[in-house]
């Protein structure tokens, strides 16, 4: 699963693929439970519900569209009360984002390059001092 590789010819580096949500089972199970079964957590399944066959299908028919970041990891750090694994990274046009490390955390390093596909998704009821889109990582390569 984690042995795929993906070459970005314009930059000449190859890519390995360290996370895919088709593969993470427990998050998609944890994201449905939330939106089954709480009022106000987990998303709103506007397009089929979060993880299942309908709503692939809409990710990849263009409904749910997919963005993509590529830049450098440009901090490595965990966040919260020291309790949560996040890291940033440097887009090319110098805007600087940070994230929820998925996968094996040996590939997060600063310097590396990566590549995120992702699509955005409304929770069922934002909450305060968060965004009213989450970003959903479907894909993630390092090189």
């Amino acid at each position: 699963m984690y042995s795929v590789k993906w070459t970005n010819r314009a930059e000449g580096c190859k890519m390995t693929k360290i996370y895919d949500l088709l593969d993470d089972k427990r998050t998609i199970k944890l994201i449905q439970d939330a939106t089954l079964n709480t009022k106000d957590f987990g998303l709103k399944p506007e397009h089929g519900l979060f993880g299942s066959e309908e709503w692939w299908e809409a990710i990849e028919n263009g409904t749910i569209p997919k963005k993509v970041l590529e830049g450098v990891i440009s901090r490595v750090y965990m966040s919260g009360h020291n309790d949560f694994p996040e890291f940033e990274v440097s887009a090319r046009d110098g805007s600087k984002t940070s994230w929820e490390r998925q996968g094996y955390d040996k590939y997060y390093v600063v310097g590396k390059k990566i590549k995120m596909i992702y699509v955005v998704q409304k929770p069922k009821r934002p909450l305060r001092n968060q965004a009213d889109r989450h970003k959903i990582l479907l894909e993630i390569w390092i090189g």
